[in-house]
This record gives structure tokens, C-alpha cells and sequence, in this order.
């Protein structure tokens, strides 16, 4: 879902490149020059490295003139950080100086409402106050004079205030949250307490070999590995607040992976912008081990194991963010292979390949869409979208 009052969100999670992308609504992307880089040391994915004379350049601005938000994770190297806000005239300005750790990662949020400006470090709130102007810029600074070297993450800037309960809602860490077709796991009263083959290796196919009379061991083609399917395994339990609820939410979630086709499984592990994607079904059966309330009143629990496939393993997976209906998705690629594209709202496109081959999908609604793009990634040779590209190869 997209949130219509973020206008800026850059989480640096992106492939290494001179590119941010801009997961908001504007996608405004940045641009990385001077040495500034991204980097593993995060509070998220990846950060933001300075570098001394880095910058990161968005042609996203401040709304100085009216209500906004602003907040990020900073991890100084000084012992000192400060805000400044430019006021007009000459020599007009606020600034406040925060005591922080060198190397531990902090939480800043600004927020602006009229002319009242607040200013929140971690869970603290450490400024209060009311200018006489509207101002005419904003910086956050350190002491040192040779550049800046912190790394910084998760930008993110509203066009609304949001209040203090809110802040503190942001720095609270979150669940593990598992998607089926667009609906959390939780809406039908199941957790995933535990789960096998997200993310580890896959085996690989039985490749071309010979053995030869006169020769020890064998001789494998080792050139061009290919891989199997995906197996997904997920211990899940449900819990309901009666006998005849808990058959309703057993049957209703089960009835996600009847449909035609493919099933879209999304884990958000890390916040949103870098899930795990998959194109799965279910095709074993699901018995819940279950003790039967004693009353029809009585909670209910049942525990169950879901075994997944994922015939098509091996991906790209893009986002498309379409704040109106009817916007469109474009992709050009060159590639000898077969290319399989799940445009995310339930639609395909099979059999893609070719030098510079367009394609696009129109979204009737509007929409953050996952696109997975599947077949013999490594042989792509090139790809241009207008999507953002959220896993470079994922398998």
C-alpha cells in the first residue's frame, strides 16, 4: 500500500552503483558522486557512506515552507552532531548541538508545523521552538572541517507531522511478516514460527558426464550450472476463539492457494523495500494438529507444516510504484534465453527473449508491485526499466 504522504524514501539498500533509489511515491532516485558509496554497515540492508567529500543528490526538497517530517538513522564519527535551520536576513539562523557516541547509530526526526519546530534523538525529544521567519534551509552537520564521513539511513520525509507516538513507533523493531497473494498471514489468525529454504542454497541439476575406462574418478561439465526447484517449508500455527472459528480460518486460508496458476509469497524481513519474493504452490496436503476446545468459546490452537514449490527459483525482482491507475511498467532486455515476467497483480508474460525486447504492463489500479522476472538470469546481457530493481539476482 502506499503511504501518499511519503515523499521521500531513500533506504540505500540498492545495488552497488552510483544510483539510490527513491521508494516513495516521487521516485525522485539519487544520485551517488564524489566518492560516497553504499555500505554494509547499516541499520538497515545498506547505508549511506559519505566518505568525506561524498554526496548523494536528490531533486526531491525540503518543503520548508510547510509541514513536514523528516527522519533517519545516522551513525556519526564525531562526538558532536547539529541541525541548522538558515532563516532570512543575514545571519539569521537555529542551531542546536547533540552530545552522540562516534560509531553507534542514532535516530533523528524533524518535524516542522507553521513556524513550531521540533526535534526528536532517539526516544527523546530535544528541541522545541518557534521561529520568527518561515526558513530557507536545512543542514545537519558535524565538527569536522576535512568532510563528513557518517553513514546515513533510512530517509524518509512526510509531508505531515507525525506525532511523537508515531516516531517511537518507527524505531520499534518489527515481525517477520509472510504474504500470500497481496494478504498477511495474520489477517487469518497464522504465525509462521519457523521456516526452511527462504534462502539457502539450492541443489543443483545433474549435469553432462562421462566416465572414461582408462581414467580415475569422472569428468562433470562444471561450465554452466542450473539448479532445482524451490522447497519451502513452513511450521505455522493458527489460533482462533472458537471451535466453529477456528474451521472457518483453517478452510479460508487454505482456500489462498486453490486459484489458478502461481501463488505470490512475500516475506518482509527487514522492513519493505527488500523483500523475499517467490512464485510458489502448495501441492502436499496440511492436517493441523489440534485439541478441540472444550467449550465453543474456548481458544483454539492448531499447528501445522506448509511445503511450497517454486519451480522457477532463479530471478530479478523490480518494483513498480504506481500512484494512479492505468500506469505502466517497461522493460527492455536482451536475452538467448526464455524469460518468464510475474507482473505482481495476478498477470504473466511467458516466453520473452530476444535483443532489446520491449515489454510493458499497464496496472489498472494504483499500487506497489513486485515484479518477478524468471529463467537463466546469468545469460541476460542487458536490462533497462523504469522499475526500481530491488534484487539484481535472487536465488
Amino acid at each position: 500500500m502506499i503511504d501518499k504522504n511519503l515523499i521521500l524514501y531513500l533506504p540505500f539498500d540498492d545495488p552497488d552503483g552510483d544510483k539510490a533509489y527513491d521508494y516513495s511515491q516521487s521516485r525522485s532516485d539519487a544520485t551517488l558522486s564524489e566518492g560516497a558509496s553504499f555500505s554494509r554497515d547499516a541499520q538497515q540492508g545498506k547505508s549511506l557512506a559519505l566518505n568525506g567529500t561524498g554526496e548523494c543528490i536528490t531533486a526531491k526538497s525540503l518543503p520548508l515552507s510547510s509541514t513536514f517530517t523528516l527522519t533517519m538513522y545516522v551513525k556519526p564519527s564525531h562526538k558532536k552532531l547539529g541541525w541548522l535551520l538558515s532563516l532570512p536576513g543575514v545571519d539569521q539562523y537555529l542551531e542546536q548541538w547533540l552530545d552522540v557516541v562516534p560509531g553507534e547509530w542514532i535516530f533523528l526526526a524533524f518535524v516542522k508545523v507553521g513556524k513550531a519546530f521540533t526535534v526528536y534523538l532517539n526516544h527523546n525529544k530535544v528541541y522545541t521552538g518557534v521561529m520568527a521567519e518561515q526558513p530557507v534551509g536545512f543542514s545537519l552537520n558535524d565538527p569536522n572541517l576535512d568532510g563528513c564521513t557518517a553513514l546515513i539511513d533510512e530517509v524518509k520525509l512526510y509531508n505531515v507531522e507525525k506525532t511523537a507516538k508515531e516516531i517511537f513507533q518507527m524505531q520499534k523493531e518489527s515481525d517477520v511478516e509472510y504474504y500470500i497473494d497481496g494478504r498477511n498471514f495474520k489477517e487469518f489468525g497464522v504465525y509462521v514460527s519457523e521456516s526452511a529454504g527462504l534462502v539457502g542454497r539450492l541443489a543443483r541439476k545433474e549435469a553432462l558426464q562421462v566416465e572414461w575406462d582408462s581414467y580415475h574418478g569422472t569428468v562433470r561439465d562444471k561450465k554452466r550450472p542450473r539448479y532445482k526447484e524451490r522447497t519451502i517449508e513452513l511450521d505455522c500455527f493458527i489460533e482462533a476463539s472458537s471451535r466453529s472459528a477456528y474451521v472457518e480460518w483453517v478452510n479460508l486460508f487454505f482456500s489462498q492457494f486453490d486459484k489458478e496458476g502461481n501463488h505470490r509469497l512475500k516475506v518482509e524481513y527487514s522492513g519493505t523495500t527488500k523483500p523475499l519474493v517467490y512464485e510458489v504452490e502448495l501441492l502436499d496436503d496440511a492436517d493441523p494438529q489440534k485439541q478441540w476446545g472444550k467449550y465453543d468459546r474456548d481458544l483454539m490452537v492448531g499447528k501445522f507444516k506448509i511445503k511450497l514449490v517454486e519451480d522457477e527459483p532463479v530471478k530479478k525482482v523490480l518494483r513498480h510504484i504506481g500512484t494512479t491507475a492505468n500506469t505502466t511498467a517497461q522493460i527492455k532486455v536482451t536475452s538467448s534465453k526464455l524469460l518468464n515476467i510475474y507482473w505482481g497483480d495476478g498477470t504473466h508474460t511467458y516466453n520473452v527473449s530476444g535483443t532489446d525486447k520491449e515489454v510493458t504492463h499497464t496496472y489498472t489500479e494504483a499500487g506497489e508491485y513486485d515484479i518477478v522476472i524468471t529463467g537463466v538470469i546469468e545469460d541476460i546481457t542487458s536490462l533497462s526499466t523504469n522499475a526500481i530493481v530491488v534484487w539484481d539476482l535472487l536465488k
